[in-house]
């Protein structure tokens, strides 16, 4: 059985791989009130003084690549390898790593998979 989870920035609805998930496969789930706080551009004051239920956004990959391309000194504040793709395919993005047959990690870059061995 699979579950389905809408991404809030392109409110695509992808499916995700485990039955119970709430969050995007390779995608971000950013809590609302972390971006609030007094004065700010949003202000957490309310959620912080009432019973509501916390919100968050969930992000797809696609629109997380494109939020990253946007603005890349976002992107720069990153970990090389940011999350899994499959080695067989070509990376998802710049941001993937790997491990190979043999088991050593690789990274993508511009398309392609990088052995880091010199």
């Amino acid at each position: 059985m699979s579950n389905a989870v809408k991404c809030d920035a392109c409110d695509e609805v992808k499916l995700v791989s485990h039955p119970t998930a709430t969050t995007l496969d390779s995608g971000w789930c950013l809590p609302y009130e972390a971006f609030g706080f007094y004065g700010g551009f949003t202000d957490n004051l309310e959620f912080l003084m009432s019973d509501s239920e916390p919100k968050s956004w969930n992000i797809c990959h696609a629109c997380i690549v494109k939020l990253l391309e946007t603005f890349p000194l976002l992107a720069k504040s990153l970990e090389k390898g940011a999350h899994p793709s499959p080695y067989e395919q070509k990376p998802c993005c710049d941001y993937a790593w790997s491990f190979t047959n043999e088991g050593e990690t690789v990274f993508a870059s511009g398309g392609e998979w990088i052995s880091e061995k010199k």
